[in-house]
């Protein structure tokens, strides 16, 4: 893909991104209905609505392109490559009144490789964006990993899977783990938030069981050109990867080694194992 149509992309994407935020701030929330699409994940009607608005601005500009929603799934126009979409990512904070939801959007060329990525954070104003080989950017800044290297002094993300009750207690050890190792921990709701606070240096780390891939598309691009570290939780596994772990570069080696030691795998060399860019 020529550099004119990663910025293109890129143009379009965090367009449709900000006015589906907008449509969102302006929604009135009051007793706002939504569904359970299964355990600790609802809907709503703005989820359908976004996916729909991105979807159509999107279509506008690039016919070819597929589309692939969180929502209302595979869309396919032609032989263009497939955007990713996770429409509201955190809805649950949405429906409660809390902050941390965000828009997720992510662009790939070829199966499982998203090379452009856009998170919006409509309440805080955030607008991530990355393009592979170009840097991560929040409002137009670059943004860069943290180059903390003590894990004691490590802020670590690492929600417990509730849609998957029988990996609580993996995900228990790996939380003793950085209670007793780490320097603190947090959750804010949504994977995709979670992902560009790692590329912007805001935490540390990141891991997740069970993500999909519109979760964590787009904030792969930014952390990997961010200059962090992208990896499944596991010694083996292929992309898309439902467990994952995101990292500045001087922590990852800790964070691998420990947690597969935890979930019993052997830890594989770090270098082959990770996705990581250096400018």
């Amino acid at each position: 893909m020529t550099r004119t149509l990663f910025t293109d992309r890129l143009k379009v994407a965090c367009s449709a991104a900000r006015k589906a935020g907008e449509m969102i701030l302006s929604a009135n929330m009051t007793n706002i209905a939504f569904q359970a699409k299964g355990k600790s994940d609802v809907v709503t009607h703005l989820d359908t609505a976004s996916e729909r608005l991105i979807r159509d601005l999107i279509h506008q500009s690039f016919p070819s392109d597929n589309f692939l929603g969180e929502e209302e799934g595979l869309v396919e126009y032609g032989d263009g490559g497939t955007w990713i979409v996770d429409p509201i990512d955190g809805t649950n904070n949405l429906v409660h009144g809390l902050p941390g939801y965000t828009i997720s959007i992510a662009y790939e060329v070829t199966a499982a490789n998203p090379v452009l990525g856009v998170v919006f954070s409509p309440q805080t104003n955030e607008l991530f964006h990355a393009a592979q080989g170009s840097g991560a950017f929040l409002n137009g800044k670059e943004i860069r990993i943290s180059s903390v290297e003590s894990i004691d002094d490590a802020v670590s993300i690492a929600p417990p899977p509730l849609r998957v009750p029988l990996l609580i207690p993996a995900h228990l050890k790996i939380y003793e783990l950085l209670c007793r190792e780490g320097g603190d921990i947090r959750d804010f709701g949504s994977a995709a938030l979670h992902l560009c606070y790692v590329a912007m240096g805001r935490v540390e780390a990141f891991a997740e069981f069970r993500l999909k891939y519109h979760d964590y598309a787009a904030g792969k691009v930014l952390v990997e050109e961010a200059g962090g570290c992208f990896s499944s939780l596991h010694s083996v596994d292929h992309m898309p990867y439902q467990d994952i772990l995101a990292t500045n570069k001087a922590l990852f080696p800790w964070y691998t080694h420990s947690i597969r030691t935890l979930l019993g795998e052997p830890a594989c060399n770090d270098d082959s194992e990770s996705s990581s860019h250096s400018y």
